[in-house]
């Protein structure tokens, strides 16, 4: 009776105010358009590689902070999610604001130095992780990074809150709860409030829509300072949904599992990627950390998550370590900046690979059924430095020219890919996910990396191999700058499924500086995705200032999203 009457009173409210798709619209309500996070949508029925040329910036969406968050559409409404804790509703054919609202006070992370932005780029950390929306329940899940409520005005006591809004008023659907717990595989602690080294949220949250339509909230942490000897841990949370809406009977007790309970460090960072989602199974990447004696820092992770029972348990659910993959030992080495986990993960949609990679500019492809543990012999390819041209013993672009490892291979090389070691000087780093476009003979692998130009490889639909590099881009992210800069080239991919000359790889870099440093400009770039020949065709350029580092386009019913640290978002189109 209680669904029937709240369906009814949904077909009273005017369409100008659902969360409700258009016909034929595409929704975006997650990071990198899908589960997969393929980064690819296919489609897009408005953009083509040929009809670029009256692309324009049709508008500047105000909003009250920078945007770190990748914005979510649903039908013709955009959503903006600030770094002061604000969320906006935007009309995505007028512009107009719709609604907005300010969820809590924003940590200022520059009162106490390396605590919180070693940099100090940023004046306020709120909203950092793209949210998630689930249409069914007409529910943003999203997590603050806040003061705590009975404390405004004391930084020092920080915490994060996860929300349940209603995506058309944005008001609670449910309370707001804090984030807290011990680890469930070891009993390790998430630091909370003044505790220090406070955790810190930059990876999307993940909805996982498990067997029998039971969901997930996924959340994933990371924490300030990476000494694999003491200090906080890399955390995950799994809120089953029929708690966070108050089912009777299912107590609001999430799954936590920490990335070293053992140890310290192993921060899931993801430059704000969120995990790859397949079924029950979760898989994401770690940094810097303590590896071995059941810790996991530098690991490609999969767990597997079980939806709570009624029962004496209150509906908690768990997560269990399913695989890893290991390659490194960062033991003892604090100070070594070679975050596996710099980027994240994705999966190729209809087949076994498990893509990703890190501060190596090393692109890993893995079998998602067998990671391999300590082992490469599992993987489709041997991993290869994806991100340029490098030196012997690798072929071109990086691609192995034997399938035996030797012993100055970047998987046996402990100090791999450090700046002294490549052809320029420089260092490649992957910080933005790589992205996949399927045509209708082969599949591409997109990969931008630092202080370098977009690269371009096969992917085998027999074997599942990266057997081939295609091209490159013709324009070099950090350009000029002579020592380089962070964090290269963040990527989207949008066709008309694999229809000739539709597909277009979006993508925003820094111009001509560090933006791990310092607020930059930015470029906003378009090419021809599937160029035959050496080089992209370059179709669009457009720069801006206040470059959001960690932030891809969002493509989607004829327009495009670009976030910025200027308080707004760009809008694209015809």
């Amino acid at each position: 009776m209680h669904r029937i009457s709240r369906i009814f009173l949904w077909s009273l409210v005017p369409a100008w105010l659902c969360c409700v798709s258009a016909a034929g619209a595409v929704d975006v309500t997650t990071r990198a358009f899908d589960n997969n996070r393929s980064g690819w949508n296919d489609k897009e029925t408005t953009f083509t590689a040929s009809n670029l040329g009256t692309l324009h910036l049709i508008r500047s969406l105000p909003v009250d902070g920078r945007v770190d968050a990748q914005p979510l559409v649903v039908g013709n409404v955009l959503y903006v999610f600030t770094m002061n804790n604000t969320v906006y509703r935007f009309d995505t054919k007028t512009g107009v604001e719709l609604k907005k609202r300010h969820l809590a006070v924003p940590i200022d992370p520059c009162t106490k130095t390396g605590n919180m932005d070693a940099h100090c780029t940023s004046p306020q950390w709120g909203i950092a992780a793209t949210p998630v929306i689930d249409p069914a329940t007409n529910s943003i899940y999203l997590v603050t990074f806040q003061r705590a409520p009975s404390k405004p005005k004391d930084n020092g006591v920080r915490e994060h809150h996860l929300w349940t809004l209603d995506a058309t008023t944005l008001d609670d659907q449910q309370p707001e709860i804090l984030i807290r717990g011990d680890a469930d595989n070891g009993g390790k602690h998430f630091n909370v409030g003044a505790e220090e080294p406070y955790q810190k949220v930059r990876a999307g949250l993940g909805l996982l829509k498990g067997a029998g339509g039971k969901k997930a909230v996924i959340i994933m942490f990371s924490q300030n300072g990476e000494d694999p000897n003491h200090g906080a841990s890399g955390f995950v949370f799994a809120y089953d949904t029929r708690a966070l809406q108050h089912q009777a009977g299912f107590a609001l007790k999430p799954a936590v599992w920490c990335t070293t309970p053992n140890g310290a460090a192993g921060g899931i960072w993801m430059a704000g990627s969120a995990p790859a989602i397949s079924g029950n199974d979760i898989y994401f990447t770690t940094g810097n950390g303590a590896i071995g004696n059941n810790n996991f820092g530098e690991s490609f992770v999969k767990l597997t998550y079980t939806a709570g029972v009624l029962g004496p348990s209150a509906g908690k659910p768990s997560l269990a370590l399913a695989d890893f993959w290991t390659a490194f030992n960062d033991n003892d080495r604090g100070d070594k900046d070679e975050d596996l986990g710099s980027a994240g993960v994705m999966l190729i949609p209809g087949f076994q690979n498990l893509l990703g990679g890190g501060k190596d500019g090393v692109l890993y492809n893995l079998n998602r059924t067998n990671l391999g543990k300590n082992s490469w012999l599992p993987q489709f390819n041997l991993p290869f430095v994806a991100t340029y041209l490098p030196n012997a013993p690798n072929g071109a672009a990086g691609l192995p020219t034997s399938t035996a490892a030797p012993n100055d291979w970047p998987i046996v090389n402990l100090d791999r890919n450090l700046h002294t070691a490549t052809p320029d000087g420089k260092m490649h780093h992957i910080h933005g996910t790589p992205v996949y476009l399927r045509t209708a003979t082969h599949g591409n692998v997109y990969v931008w990396g630092e202080n370098e130009r977009a690269k371009v490889y096969n992917h085998n639909f027999v074997n599942q191999r990266l057997d081939g590099f295609r091209n490159q881009g013709a324009v070099f992210s950090s350009a000029g700058l002579p020592a380089g800069g962070m964090p290269g080239g963040m990527l989207a991919l949008s066709s008309n499924g694999t229809n000739a000359g539709t597909a277009v790889l979006w993508a925003t870099i820094p111009k001509n500086d560090d933006a791990n440093l310092r607020t930059v400009a930015g470029s906003f770039i378009a090419f021809d995705a599937t160029t035959e020949g050496p080089e992209l065709k370059k179709l669009f350029t457009f720069d801006y200032n206040f470059y959001s580092k960690f932030c891809p386009p969002v493509v989607a019913n004829g327009k495009v999203y670009v976030a910025t640290f200027s308080n707004s978002v760009l809008q694209f189109g015809l």
